[in-house]
């Protein structure tokens, strides 16, 4: 998968090799776990976007897809 996020950075692999590199590159959360960057993310979409990006899943793999593609329709990103 490859999207595009609105600043032109693009991400590409699975879901959770695109959240995981989302992660990389973000200030301040490096000890997180994924399902806890997750939340992160959705608790700033929410506060800084306005978008509530629902996330479901038990499993990483599952929430990183679910995060992604509320991303997608939210337009936080787009697909390539």
């Amino acid at each position: 998968m490859n999207i595009v996020m609105r600043d032109g950075r693009v991400f590409r692999g699975t879901a959770v090799q695109i959240v995981k590199a989302m992660q990389d590159i973000a200030f301040g959360v490096e000890q997180f776990t994924l399902p806890e960057y997750i939340d992160w993310v959705v608790q700033n979409a929410a506060k800084f976007e306005e978008v509530e990006l629902k996330i479901a899943g038990e499993t990483d793999e599952e929430k990183a897809a679910a995060l992604v593609a509320e991303m997608i329709r939210t337009g936080l990103t787009r697909k390539m």
